[in-house]
């Protein structure tokens, strides 16, 4: 970021970290504008974003026919229109003129007037057009997926309109590794879809099925890839493209209880699930009989059969997969997130986007709030991501009515100030939400209640059932130990000696397994139900005088014994009373 002197403005400031990005690609042309001010840079938040819808793969193509044709004049002067429409936007935002970036990939590299288009766009807004190569395209597009999640690993898939790419990825703490040999594949899903109607399925099903055979061999898959897959159950496959992200789409329209219809960043699900609707795609030919599928035009819905066959063709090459995960990260993201120094890229979307509303002393609530955190036993990612996320939101509500503030609490990052946040899985969305509600008591309505238990599902959805549900139990229990905190230090402000955690583990191995359970199903595997006892340490004298904190540990000596109830965590609260020196 540029050194800021005293008689810059705040527009100026702003502008000057603002970058647009053009992404011509083969279904449609999307035009946006981003902020690259590094202290949100890793979640790319994003000040306009547009979308013409015109497939400069299909107008090479006449109906019904695999003839290559060029791009019609047509076409390229509405395309000319749309950019120097684009052009005006970015003046009106202050964007500099350097910071805009065109980028184009294989309809436009294949394209037979190739020239003659980019020299039209040129001419209209003295934007040079950069054609990506087939690599280069590749990278920026696994750039795209990964910064749609916190970390990643695993396989890797793009599905364009005349394409799809097959790779491997891993990204941890910021460093990232890929295929030296990513495989591009002609099997897009306009360009399958045309070849559908005139060619035999089942010849193309077999084409299909050799050409991953050999992609597979020729990325050179880790061996430690191959034996994390082993024993984790498979490989997690993150996808990206609009035929894809068409298939996500249509699997959420098919679970209409799923509470997180409207983002697709972050959305996953079982290889069952996906594969399933893929065999059923291939079969019937159509989508299963619906109204209109939420973000999926016509034409995207026309090719989804085609979907269905290339990923049913696929999975008979490809390794075992656990968990398919989808991502809205393209191009734009992949070119702002190729350009973030490593430090950035290891930043938590989830932190990054909950910094700016954390009270000043939020280290000292999170300190507060892991002293009652028996660190060796609550799940990863509650200790280190959701806990201190929680801190730093534990007062943004505070204004809101008492009675709307868990409710508003829990839509925090699917409708709320989080919901635009990119890099967030749908998990870490249910989790914080279920957090933040409890911070506020949790007492909601029947309708709110059953879409807590929702989001709940998300989490449960997939993978090992009974970790899954210690990761709910610790999320709750996180979120009513902050209402306790909160309710005694609710000025933003932590006073020493108020009050303190002390935690005492138990080891209590059960004689009749039968009896250990979670929401009422026995749990095999182990017989040893975990038990705390976490004591609420606080002075004599401070316990006397305030009503408020005599309250407030009577009701979280009741929730967390209810919250405990039927669970494999069981924790007990307790008082301890010290003399004041």
């Amino acid at each position: 970021m540029s050194a800021i002197s005293d008689s810059d403005n705040e527009a100026e400031v702003v502008s000057r970290n603002l970058c647009g990005v053009v992404d011509m690609g083969s279904n449609g042309i999307r035009f946006s504008i981003s902020s690259k001010a590094s202290h949100h840079a890793r979640i790319m938040p994003c000040v306009f974003k547009d979308r013409v819808g015109i497939s400069l793969f299909e107008v090479q193509y006449a109906a019904n026919s695999l003839q290559k044709a060029p791009i019609p004049d047509d076409t390229i002067k509405e395309v000319s229109a749309a950019m120097k429409r684009f052009k005006l936007i970015c003046d009106d935002f202050g964007v500099p003129e350097t910071a805009v970036r065109v980028v184009a990939t294989e309809a436009t590299r294949e394209a037979i007037n190739s020239e003659q288009f980019i020299n039209a766009v040129f001419e209209s807004t003295e934007w040079d057009v950069e054609l990506l190569p087939k690599e280069e395209e590749g990278k920026i597009g696994a750039y795209g997926v990964i910064s749609s999640f916190n970390s990643v690993s695993g396989l890797y898939m793009d599905l364009g309109g005349g394409s799809t790419q097959i790779s491997w990825i891993r990204c941890v703490d910021g460093e990232i590794k890929m295929s030296n040999n990513p495989v591009s594949l002609p099997y897009g899903a306009g360009a399958l879809s045309r070849r559908m109607k005139l060619e035999d399925k089942k010849e193309l099903f077999a084409e299909i099925k050799e050409a991953y055979r050999d992609g597979i061999t020729k990325i050179g898959i880790p061996e430690e890839m191959l034996e994390e897959a082993h024993q984790n159950g498979g490989f997690d496959l993150f996808t990206c493209g609009g035929g894809l992200r068409g298939m996500g789409h249509l699997l959420l329209s098919q679970s209409k209880d799923y509470p997180i219809q409207t983002i697709i960043n972050g959305f996953s699900c079982s290889f069952e699930e996906f594969s399933s609707m893929a065999d059923y795609l291939l079969m019937k030919g159509r989508v299963p009989k619906s109204k209109k599928i939420f973000k999926v035009s016509e034409r995207r819905a026309s090719q989804l059969p085609a979907v269905g066959l290339l990923m049913s063709a696929a999975f008979e090459s490809l390794p075992d997969i656990k968990t398919v995960h989808f991502s809205e990260g393209g191009v734009r993201e992949g070119t702002l997130y190729s350009i973030l120094p490593r430090e950035a890229r290891a930043e938590d979307p989830l932190l990054v986007a909950t910094r700016p509303y954390a009270p000043l002393l939020a280290p000292k609530y999170l300190e507060l709030l892991r002293a009652a955190l028996p660190k060796n036993d609550v799940p990863k990612i509650v200790y280190s991501r959701i806990a201190p996320a929680l801190c730093n939101l534990a007062f943004v509500h505070a204004s809101y009515p008492k009675e709307l503030q868990p409710t508003a609490a829990l839509h925090v990052a699917t409708t709320g100030i989080l919901a635009g946040c990119h890099g967030l899985s749908h998990r870490a969305r249910a989790l914080i939400g279920i957090a933040l509600c409890n911070r506020w008591g949790g007492d909601m309505p029947d309708q709110e209640l059953e879409h807590k238990k929702l989001l709940e599902d998300v989490v449960l959805r997939d993978g090992d059932k009974v970790e899954r549900e210690r990761i709910v139990w610790w999320t709750q229990y996180i979120g009513t130990i902050m209402f306790v905190i909160c309710g005694v230090h609710p000025g933003g402000n932590i006073r020493d000696g108020l009050f303190n955690f002390n935690i005492e583990q138990k080891e209590n191995v059960e004689k009749d397994l039968h009896n250990f359970s979670v929401d009422d199903k026995p749990i095999a595997g182990s017989s040893k139900r975990r038990e705390f006892e976490v004591f609420v340490r606080i002075s004599k004298d401070d316990l006397k005088t305030s009503a408020s904190v005599r309250t407030r540990i009577i009701t979280l000596q009741k929730k967390i014994r209810k919250l405990s109830r039927g669970s494999s965590e069981k924790v007990k609260i307790g008082v301890q009373f010290y003399e004041d020196t």
